[in-house]
Order: structure tokens, then C-alpha cells, then sequence
């Protein structure tokens, strides 16, 4: 059971993990402030591998010294444990802790305690898989000191984050795409779109709030609000984001030209919303 008090914190800290601006450049940033504000620790790692070129991007936010040796030491050891294996598949895609695997004395007599966790000065883990993100596996790490095992409230909460974690993973390689290949009103419009809704759309796709918007296309509010109600029920999406996302995954010339014409209204499944 989570508290009012944190689930008001969860919506705070989600508003901020999709404040305009997301993108790749960003999301790992933005992902250890959202996580920080649900849980505590010593910190938080982020990791991404490419399936296909095998390469990995590592992120932390905080200094730690010794994380380079350590993560040398890490890639060697990591596929003898389901716990750092990155898995998608462990415990079912949800979040797991070292408690779900070994107490304390018995990570503590692991090789991949002495050469890595103890080096970090580690004794917990938390991993979090980020799920929907195609061509590449992404995990996040919260990792503790002799602190007390994650909380069954804890592991909720990251629970509920952990789809968050996907749909701005998803939303920010999305808004990098249009940022590259520019945005095409034009492919939302042979979509089923009217041309207005389109470019009401198109920002709104950026992070603009409907003020914004109305001030960018110089119409009344109210009627911003009318063109976001009515894009919502003609693409079945129940919120802002998923609206964005059907854009950005539209607003390709070559992708739209590869729909069929019934085919080309996509349904995005992200959590209820308002439009305002």
C-alpha cells in the first residue's frame, strides 16, 4: 500500500521526468532525479546496450572513483548472476533486489561483491528494467550502503516507475527522430488529421502547453482545448504523452506511405490523462 504522501511525491517527480526539453541527451538525468525522489541511495547507475553494435552507455549521478575498475571487473562477472545479468526476463521484467537472491553475509562472500560492490562501498542493489525500448536492453540501478532492504512500499513505487522509465525512453529517442528529420504536419494530416489539428498536434508533440500553443498559432485557448479533445478521440490516446508519441511515430513520411489507410490510426496505451 503506498501513502497519499507518496503518491502525490510519484506524481511531482513524473511531471518533471517529461518537462519539455526530454531527449536522449537528457533522459538519464532526468530518470536519476525522478528516481531520487522516490527512493534513497548512495546512487544511481544507468546503463544502455545496443543488441546490435554491442556497445554499452553508462551514466551515474554521482562522482564515485572507483566505478571504472570496478565496472571492468563488473562485465567479466556480471552473466554469473541473474542479479546483474540484465536479464529482461528476471522476475518477470519487474524490479529486483539483492534480498530476492542472497542476504547480506551471503552476497558479501560472492566474487562479484569483492570485486566490484566492496570496491564501491555497495552492499544493496535495486535493478530496474526499462521496458519498450527497441534494439537496445536498459537497466537502472539503485544502490545502497548498509541501509535498511528496499521496502515492499519501495518496491511499488519503483514498480509504477518502471513503465515511466520506458515511455520517456521511448518519447525522448522519438522527439530526437522529428528534431533530425523535421517535423511534417503533412504525414499527420494524410493520417486522418485535419490541417489545424495537425500543427496543434505538432506542438503539443514538442512540450508546449496549450498557452503556448495558443499563443504560437494565435487562437483562444479555449480553442487549443477543443483541437486537443478532439485529436484524443480520433487517435485513442488518453493523454498528452501517448499523443505525442503517436505523432512522433507518424510524422515520418516513409512510415505513414507504409500504413495502409485504415491502418494509420495507431493506439497508444500510456496511463489516463486530461488534455488540459
Amino acid at each position: 500500500m503506498i501513502s497519499e504522501a507518496h503518491l502525490n511525491q510519484f506524481s511531482q517527480a513524473s511531471v518533471q521526468l517529461y518537462r519539455p526539453g526530454l531527449g536522449l541527451g537528457n533522459y538519464a538525468e532526468r530518470a536519476f532525479g525522478f528516481l531520487s525522489q522516490l527512493v534513497s541511495s548512495e546512487f544511481i547507475v544507468f546503463g544502455a546496450l545496443d543488441l546490435q553494435t554491442k556497445q554499452m552507455e553508462m551514466a551515474l549521478n554521482a562522482s564515485v572513483p572507483t566505478f571504472s575498475p570496478a565496472m571492468e571487473a563488473f562485465g567479466e562477472l556480471m552473466t554469473k548472476y541473474p542479479l546483474f545479468r540484465w536479464d529482461p526476463e528476471v522476475n518477470l521484467g519487474k524490479p529486483f533486489t539483492r534480498s530476492d537472491f542472497y542476504s547480506r553475509r551471503e552476497f558479501a562472500q560472492t566474487d562479484i561483491f569483492a570485486e566490484v560492490y566492496d570496491r564501491l562501498g555497495i552492499d544493496d542493489h535495486c535493478a530496474i528494467f526499462v521496458p519498450g525500448t527497441e534494439g537496445e536492453v536498459c537497466f537502472f540501478g539503485v544502490e545502497r550502503y548498509k541501509g535498511q532492504d528496499f521496502s515492499a512500499e519501495e518496491r511499488t513505487l519503483l514498480e509504477f516507475a518502471q513503465n515511466h522509465l520506458g515511455n520517456a525512453r521511448e518519447l525522448a529517442k522519438a522527439r530526437d527522430r522529428l528534431s533530425q528529420d523535421g517535423a511534417r504536419p503533412e504525414a499527420l494530416v494524410r493520417a486522418g488529421l485535419t490541417v489545424r489539428e495537425a500543427d496543434v498536434l505538432m506542438w503539443l508533440a514538442e512540450g508546449k502547453s496549450n498557452e503556448e500553443i495558443a499563443i504560437l498559432l494565435r487562437l483562444q485557448l479555449y480553442t487549443v482545448k477543443g483541437y486537443v479533445k478532439t485529436i484524443f478521440q480520433k487517435i485513442a490516446a488518453p493523454n498528452r504523452l501517448a499523443a505525442a508519441l503517436w505523432a512522433l511515430r507518424v510524422s515520418r513520411e516513409d512510415e505513414v506511405r507504409s500504413l495502409a489507410p485504415q491502418d494509420r490510426l495507431v493506439t497508444v496505451s500510456v496511463a489516463d490523462g486530461s488534455p488540459d
